[in-house]
């Protein structure tokens, strides 16, 4: 019998170097028949990583089952190639055709421990919703507070509201 919780697609993921793993994850797998991530390797500079994670999203993205959801989990890095990794990343997933593009965009802070990193990755959410009025795609930025040896396992995550497209 098959699981009605799944969404048609794939569950896309990219981690950067130093991105914690998303703790939403045990929940996201549930909905998802297939789970895909890309990791960057140890000194893999951001461009080359992006290279990478848009090989394997365009493979994916023409499939007979598309992504329904591309997580991108970032670390604390803020240079000028990171961002723009970012940037290209985040687009590309919002520049998919709507029959075969990601229903949602998830951008992963979970190491992104003051205002200022958190502002940043939020600026990134709020250019790629801006002027994208016909689209149905979500935007959601997602942080957890720092963890510390001492704090329960079922640590609280705070989110910020969807940035729905319409």
């Amino acid at each position: 019998m098959a699981n009605t919780k799944y969404t048609n697609g794939t569950l896309f993921m990219a981690l950067e170097e130093g991105a914690s793993w998303p703790q939403f994850m045990r929940h996201l797998r549930k909905t998802a028949g297939n789970v895909q991530a890309v990791v960057q390797t140890p000194g893999e500079p951001a461009e080359a990583f992006a290279d990478r994670v848009l090989t394997r999203w365009r493979a994916l993205v023409t499939a007979t089952t598309p992504p329904f959801r591309f997580v991108l989990g970032t670390n604390e890095s803020w240079d000028l190639s990171s961002t723009a990794a970012r940037r290209r990343l985040a687009h590309a997933a919002m520049g998919a055709r709507d029959d075969c593009g990601p229903s949602e965009l998830i951008l992963w802070g979970g190491n992104l421990r003051n205002c200022e990193e958190q502002g940043k990755l939020l600026a990134l959410a709020g250019a790629l919703v801006e002027g994208q009025t016909k689209s149905a795609r979500n935007v959601r930025v997602l942080f957890r507070e720092p963890q510390s040896v001492t704090k329960p396992l079922n640590q609280r995550h705070v989110e910020q509201a969807p940035l729905r497209v319409a």
